[in-house]
């Protein structure tokens, strides 16, 4: 009996990919997704009053947010429109899904009910199921990526010191109350918690201050969870401040709050480092196949 040596067809379980392929499910889960959010934003931009018993800054917020939806709903159709896409591409989409998602979680628990109310739940649902599979996906088998040390600590840490600022600059409104002062500002609808002080300290500052701290420990997987980060902030962000310049071209009040110039700073960084990581997902470098014995006589 002699050994011979034949090369392993079957890559490893942990190979890393240079692409993803689209499958039918997700072609139509976007497509429905994205008409559903067409719908809802023409109906916050056409209805005489969608946002009913909210201040006008906020209406005028909400407005260009809406405004800045159908763009998004438009490029993940785009995203997805070919059967095989870059893993860039795929990050970009999961990114917007995480804007769709955080965006419209306040939607449903901030904005008075309307008629599109049950369409804001399937929008909740649909990016909150694309999202978590994406994710999922990242984690099991991370994307190549040839992004510098360098890049990975600043971003770890313009992620961690992102947390924190705005951890701190809730907690400076709530606090007060919490100890004995005045009622904060600003309030949900009827004095409910505003949905933002719910969404950024329960759930998405300690999910960014983790991506941030893989980072900086040099994690496989961190490098896409930030690509999906920094897009969710630029989109976010992109689209709070489309409210305050939809207020001066129409001669509104221009309403900002404490978070505005850390905002304004942070839009400028996540543009650059989204750029950044985007172009460090690429193919692969070239790996040899693995050999293996086989017997034969």
């Amino acid at each position: 009996m002699t050994a011979t040596l034949e090369p392993r067809t079957t890559p490893p379980r942990l190979w890393r990919v240079d692409a993803v392929t689209r499958t039918t499910g997700t072609l139509v889960s976007t497509c429905v997704l994205a008409t559903a959010v067409v719908a809802a934003s023409l109906y916050g931009l056409l209805a005489e009053t969608p946002y009913r018993s909210l201040p006008e800054a906020t209406v005028v917020s909400a407005r260009a947010q809406d405004a800045c939806s159908i763009v998004v709903a438009v490029l993940l159709v785009l995203l997805v429109r070919r059967p095989i896409r870059s893993v860039a591409a795929d990050l970009t989409r999961l990114g917007l899904l995480a804007y769709l998602l955080y965006s419209y979680l306040i939607y449903v628990t901030g904005v008075p009910m309307n008629r599109v109310f049950l369409v804001y739940v399937l929008i909740v649902c649909l990016s909150g199921a694309g999202l978590l599979g994406g994710l999922l996906r990242i984690v099991e088998c991370p994307p190549a990526c040839i992004a510098s040390s360098r890049l990975a600590r600043t971003t770890g840490w313009v992620l961690v010191v992102t947390a924190v600022v705005f951890a701190g600059l809730w907690l400076s409104v709530l606090l007060p109350f919490a100890l004995g002062g005045s009622r904060p500002d600003p309030e949900g609808v009827g004095g409910t918690p505003y949905p933002v002080f719910v969404l950024d300290l329960a759930v998405a500052l300690p999910a960014i201050a983790a991506v941030g701290v893989l980072l900086l420990r040099g994690r496989a997987v961190a490098g896409a969870l930030a690509a999906v980060a920094m897009l969710k902030i630029l989109t976010l962000f992109t689209a709070l401040w489309a409210g305050p310049l939809l207020a001066l071209a129409t001669d509104a009040d221009v309403h900002l709050g404490p978070d505005a110039v850390p905002s304004l700073l942070l839009l400028a960084a996540s543009t650059w480092l989204t750029t950044r990581w985007l172009r460090s997902f690429g193919p692969a470098p070239h790996q040899a196949p693995i050999p293996t014995p086989r017997s034969t006589p």
